[in-house]
This record gives structure tokens, C-alpha cells and sequence, in this order.
């Protein structure tokens, strides 16, 4: 992974002042839709359980399937195959697109995780431009942090939270649930740390804070160069993490300003 210069200096060993994770909030979903199955042919004798996930993202695959990138309560990241759901009149298409929370019914295939029956429980995707490019950004961060079969309970939770603020039109819902879920993962400063870095003003520290505690409010009053100092923060600690750099951010920079 490259190294990435952090302007904040923060020490290479500084397990011991790293935030203990949070619970982040939740809010209840608002609808729910009728449990549809897939027509797919299942191994017989195979055996199937049921997941509560969020799909964070959907690949069209083969003439008429979707390929899905999902994040689970009960096991964390997997990947699964939706046979046929792209095909006219599919039952199934519409509670398997991204950015939605819904119950799937897994079973092992042959060459992996099949889909053969799901229940909406989210709102559908996002239509509009910038919730979309929202949600968008949010779940690729989320998917860059993920790594292997782990139940992350309290991850999940701020992740459909995050997701509910999108539909719900708050402004920018990136940075708050950034903050957070770096907090819950472990990668975000310590208080300790941050009294350091001259950049981080109280009242940054201050919202900060608040975010890590589920109110992503305090960002709102917060000035703009304040706003932009913390999203630096943000994707300096991401870039390190990670090892990449974000495409979503970039490509709605350059649909805000057509």
C-alpha cells in the first residue's frame, strides 16, 4: 500500500489514542415490499439463510444477471449473483439495485452465492442527482474500509442511517457519516491527538465530536474553510487507510459545475 504524507503528523504507533467505537443511530425504514423469488435453478439439497443487507453496489452481469457487491449485519461483505432480475417483468429486479436495504435469501452455488428471493425494506434508490452522488460516495468509502467476512453491527446501523439522511435531502450527509464510521472502525484521532494539530480549531474538535456521537447536525453552523479543513482530515486519513483515492467525488465536482 503507498504511503501517503498525513498533514496532521499523526505518530505511526498511535493505537493507544485512537477512538473506541460507538454505536452509531438508526433510523427505522419506511416501507416494505412483498417477498418476491428468484425463477434461478438452485443446487438441489442446497441450503439457504436469509441476510439483512445493504447493497452497495450491482454490476450488470451475462445477458440477464446482476452481480452484487453486498454488506450484510450477520457476516459482514459478501458477494452474490442475481440470475435473470434484468430480464422484462422481473419480480426481483426491483429489490436489488443499490444503495437499498433489503432481506436476501442466499444460498452456495456452484461458482458462488445465488439470490433466490428478496424483500425490499429501504426506500428505492435515490432519483435525484445529488442524494444519488451522495449515496454514491458514502458506500464507496464504506466498501474501501470493508475487508472480509465480518459482522459490523454498529457500522451497519450508521451506514442505513446514512443512507435514510440521503432520501431525507440533508446537505451534504458525506462528511458526518465519514466521520463517524472512521470513529467506529478505529481510524479516527483521538481528542488527545487532534489538541495537537493546529489546524483543528475547539469548535472543530468540538463537531467532531458530536459526529462521532450520532449528531451529524453540528457539522451545519460549522464556517466553510472549517468544512473544508475536515474533509482534508477525512480523505488524508481515507488515502492512508485505503491506499486509494476516490472517483466519486471527483465525477459530481464535474456534474456540479456543467
Amino acid at each position: 500500500m503507498p504511503a501517503v504524507s498525513c498533514p496532521w503528523h499523526l505518530p505511526r504507533n498511535s493505537s493507544s489514542l485512537l477512538s473506541s467505537p460507538q454505536e452509531g443511530p438508526g433510523w427505522a425504514s419506511r416501507r416494505n415490499c412483498g417477498r418476491v423469488s428468484s425463477p434461478s435453478t438452485v443446487p438441489k439439497m442446497a441450503h439457504s439463510r436469509t441476510y439483512e443487507a445493504i447493497i452497495l453496489k450491482a454490476y450488470d452481469v451475462g445477458e440477464a444477471d446482476r452481480f452484487l457487491i453486498l454488506f450484510t449485519r450477520e457476516r459482514g461483505k459478501l458477494t452474490a449473483r442475481a440470475r435473470g432480475v434484468r430480464k422484462p417483468g422481473s419480480r426481483m429486479g426491483g429489490h436489488v439495485l443499490p444503495f437499498q436495504r433489503s432481506s436476501l435469501t442466499l444460498v452456495e452455488g456452484h461458482a458462488g452465492l445465488l439470490v433466490v428471493a428478496a424483500q425490499r425494506k429501504s426506500p428505492s434508490t435515490p432519483s435525484a442527482i445529488l442524494p444519488f452522488l451522495h449515496a454514491e460516495e458514502g458506500m464507496e468509502i464504506l466498501a474501501a474500509l470493508l475487508h472480509g467476512e465480518e459482522p459490523l453491527p454498529e457500522i451497519f446501523d450508521c451506514t442505513q442511517s446514512f443512507l435514510d439522511a440521503c432520501h431525507e435531502g440533508l446537505s451534504d450527509p458525506v462528511l458526518p457519516f465519514t466521520i463517524e464510521i472512521l470513529h467506529l472502525f478505529g481510524l479516527l484521532p483521538d481528542v488527545r491527538v487532534m489538541e495537537h494539530a493546529p489546524q483543528l480549531s475547539p469548535q472543530i474538535r468540538a463537531a467532531v465530536h458530536a459526529c462521532t456521537c450520532g449528531e451529524w447536525n453540528a457539522l451545519a453552523d460549522l464556517p466553510k474553510n472549517y468544512t473544508r479543513t475536515l474533509k482534508t482530515l477525512c480523505n488524508d486519513i481515507l488515502a492512508q487507510s485505503t491506499g486509494t483515492t476516490l472517483r466519486t467525488p471527483l465525477i459530481a465536482a464535474a456534474l456540479m459545475d456543467k
